[in-house]
């Protein structure tokens, strides 16, 4: 279950990112955060009796310079037993500004102890993806087929939307489920919502939203089969997403803003970042801004299950400063040679 959840995580953070609506495919910079509940179920019987989480996801870049995106997931589980466990994912992703290379950072750490580290660069050839991934062997290969990265999808959505598409399907490479995956996607898009907003999205403003349901599935699944996991969210006309609703099969979980902050802009005034189009030499990775920070930082819920003894504090906003706590260690990103 907790494997399923999280291989979902780096897809998740894609459709937080801000979309100005008077700049074609313009990012908005901002931290934003959701509180994560259990949604009560029949089928969560047998699976957990608490889970409580928060995401944090912060956005910044812009179509000259490239997106970079920092996310953050802690998810507290416990059983009727007392056994309990605390996730920790830590994601970093760079997408160049035409969508021309992607590169990516997973952390997982399970009571502080870490279970999985992926470094990888996807780098388009013609109409190829090259990938390199850094695990405890380094792996190369390539995606024979058109796929999207996350920040070129979630500019899609918020333009057929616009559009009044109401279906749509895209292949997806994020670098989740271990960097090795691509994942088929069916994207639906409901008709603008006439109702009032509730308390934590009045700060959004007073702009369209629509209800939106993406689906994700193996690469190698049948018409026929139910997707690995959906998420569901209100998407509203400046990007932000409410309302989140992950449904993975046998539980579900409830994210509603707990904290939304727009962070300063940076004009694009260069040429957006592309890779070489020589076909006689491999593209090289577009490498991050080094100015680029970790995601705020986010702590476990308030519960009855004890937190482990170095997590940090929980708060019911994201802290005014950007570390993470200092243990376990965070790794420098670097692209994959």
């Amino acid at each position: 279950m907790m494997n399923l959840l999280f291989r979902s995580a780096t897809i998740a953070c894609a459709f937080s990112a801000l979309i100005e609506p008077t700049l074609a495919g313009g990012l908005v910079p901002h931290r934003i955060a959701y509180d994560l509940t259990l949604e009560n179920s029949a089928q969560m019987s047998d699976v957990s009796v608490n889970m409580k989480g928060r995401m944090v996801y912060e956005f910044t870049g812009n179509a000259c310079e490239g997106y970079s995106v920092n996310f953050r997931f802690v998810l507290e589980t416990g059983d009727g037993e007392g056994n309990s466990a605390v996730t920790d994912l830590r994601n970093k992703n760079f997408e160049s500004g035409d969508s021309r290379s992607y590169n990516f950072q997973s952390q997982t750490f399970v009571n502080e102890v870490q279970t999985e580290d992926v470094n990888g660069t996807a780098v388009r050839d013609g109409d190829k993806v090259n990938v390199k991934l850094k695990l405890t062997e380094n792996t190369e290969f390539s995606i024979d087929k058109p796929v999207m990265f996350p920040t070129a999808q979630l500019i899609k959505t918020i333009a057929e939307a616009e559009k009044g598409t109401t279906v749509f399907s895209d292949d997806i490479y994020d670098g989740s489920d271990g960097g090795q995956h691509v994942f088929h996607t069916s994207t639906v898009i409901g008709s603008a919502r006439t109702t009032p907003p509730d308390e934590s999205e009045k700060p959004i403003g007073n702009l369209r939203r629509w209800p939106v349901t993406v689906s994700y599935f193996g690469a190698d699944a049948g018409n026929d089969q139910p997707p690995d996991y959906s998420i569901s969210f209100d998407l509203w006309e400046n990007g932000i997403s409410s309302k989140m609703r992950l449904d993975y099969g046998d539980f579900i979980l409830n994210g509603k803003i707990a904290h939304l902050e727009l962070l300063p802009e940076t004009a694009c005034a260069t040429p957006s970042i592309s890779a070489t189009e020589s076909p006689a030499a491999t593209p090289p990775a577009v490498t991050p801004p080094k100015d680029s920070k970790p995601a705020a930082e986010v702590a476990p819920p308030k519960s009855d299950v004890p937190a482990p003894q170095n997590a940090p504090a929980a708060t019911d906003t994201p802290p005014a400063n950007d570390k993470l706590p200092a243990a376990p260690a965070e790794p420098e990103q670097k692209p994959s040679n």
